[in-house]
């Protein structure tokens, strides 16, 4: 019959055009075309993930460390969903349902950050076809069945950006399924407990397959690649919570701050998409990061890429010199972060370099967003035993006859020793650093 064009995909996609409801689509237009002139195992995705820069900040050096036959089938392209979405309705101080316009960017047990409004909530149910009557306390039929973790009352206004964080585990808890993978009164502990799992079918596996695409390794790829940048989202704009796990009885769910509720002393409004932002701003700004005695000699800064092209010709045009890196691979610079930067000297000769991360900052809440870090007063934590570690095998005896499946387990925690040697310059009209 005629191929649909449903069925028969372009042979190009725009990156954005990929949602979390596609995952599941075999007709989406995000895969190659059968009919490809080369092996699908060669053909390599043309653009660059640089999304977890932050992370190898953090987990750096210089920063302190605390311890599928040979039958051509369809195959999605390797670039993970974005992990941001809108809410389809307001949603009020005491609403537990709420609408979003994609509810599978945020899978069962992941956090959903409006961090526009210093909020945090945990989703404990998921409703795509509305067959639950779910509605919210203006009677809007809702999607996503929440618990508010952290967050002031207030009103979230009709199309907020939501993100989407690291998938908790409580104490005794167990991990939770990634969107990627279907065939007491705790208060001393300020650490982040999470875990994902990725499963794989005994038939999916013995299949002989081109490169190693629907292999049970490229399964555990998936879901850590998946994983780190919630993992990354988590360890920015975490808000410290503690309280009883409700899904899971007589335990206790811990999450830690991210490293900008932390700072408090330098924060900057700098407008929409850096309209109200100048070289002499961010020179004055970038100079008070210097004032602490307990201060490093250099700064590294993580933006998106409205803020990486406002800032950089800001400063230019105000007379700083401003020098582009190249971006350099671990093998030529072991320091090297793996993302599009400059550099530039502010007018006392202090040294920042800004790191560009188009995907992780990809929401439009956050193209404009900058966090300046000073290596010598973050550390990064974990339990030396739980620290991104892989669980094999964790089926039942009956179900491993069919299915196989990884559980990856971690914990983290990012601390600053002096906040105000740290700073975050923000767009938009609402703070969401507590001051």
């Amino acid at each position: 019959m005629q191929y649909s064009r449903a069925a028969l995909p372009w042979t190009t996609v725009a990156p954005s055009a990929l949602s979390a409801l596609d995952l599941n689509d075999i007709s989406s237009r995000d895969f190659r075309p059968t009919m490809w002139w080369d092996r699908s195992d060669v053909i390599f995705e043309q653009a660059q993930e640089n999304d977890a820069a932050f992370l190898a900040y953090l987990m750096r050096q210089d920063t302190t460390q605390f311890d599928m036959t040979q039958p051509v089938i369809k195959w999605r392209v390797g670039r993970p969903a974005d992990l941001w979405t809108t809410n389809a309705k307001a949603v009020a101080a005491a609403d537990t349902y709420i609408s979003l316009t994609d509810p599978l960017v945020t899978p069962l047990g992941f956090e959903l950050h409006f961090s526009d409004y210093s909020t945090v909530f945990r989703v404990v149910g998921i409703d795509t076809d509305l067959g639950e009557g779910w509605v919210n306390g203006a009677t809007d039929a809702c999607n996503i069945k929440v618990e508010r973790l952290t967050g002031p009352s207030v009103i979230i206004p009709v199309g907020t950006i939501g993100e989407s964080g690291a998938p908790l585990m409580s104490e005794i808890g167990t991990p939770h399924q990634g969107t990627t993978t279907t065939p007491g009164d705790p208060v001393y502990n300020n650490i982040t407990l999470t875990g994902i799992y990725g499963s794989i079918s005994t038939l999916q596996m013995e299949s002989d397959m081109i490169g190693d695409w629907g292999t049970h390794p490229k399964v555990r790829k998936d879901i850590y690649h998946q994983y780190l940048l919630r993992k990354q989202q988590s360890l920015l704009f975490d808000y410290r919570y503690t309280g009883t796990d409700s899904q899971v009885s007589n335990s206790q769910l811990y999450v830690s701050n991210g490293v900008v509720p932390q700072i408090k002393t330098n924060v900057m409004e700098a407008g929409s998409l850096g309209v109200n932002m100048d070289g002499v701003k961010l020179n004055d700004f970038f100079e008070n990061l210097f004032n602490s005695e307990l201060s490093g000699p250099t700064k590294e800064g993580f933006c998106g890429s409205a803020f990486f092209r406002d800032a950089r010709l800001a400063l230019a045009s105000s007379g700083i010199e401003v020098e582009m890196l190249k971006i350099q691979t671990g093998a030529q610079n072991a320091m090297a972060l793996g993302a599009n930067a400059f550099t530039f000297q502010t007018q006392s000769g202090k040294t920042i370099q800004i790191n560009e991360l188009r995907k992780a900052f990809g929401a439009k809440s956050k193209t404009d967003w900058c966090v300046v870090l000073d290596s010598t007063n973050v550390g990064y934590g974990r339990y030396p035993n739980i620290s991104e570690r892989w669980y094999d095998n964790i089926e039942d005896p009956t179900q491993a006859i069919t299915l196989i499946s990884d559980a990856l387990v971690d914990t983290f925690v990012a601390c600053l020793k002096d906040e105000s040697t740290c700073g975050v310059i923000r767009g938009g009209s609402r703070g969401i650093v507590e001051r």
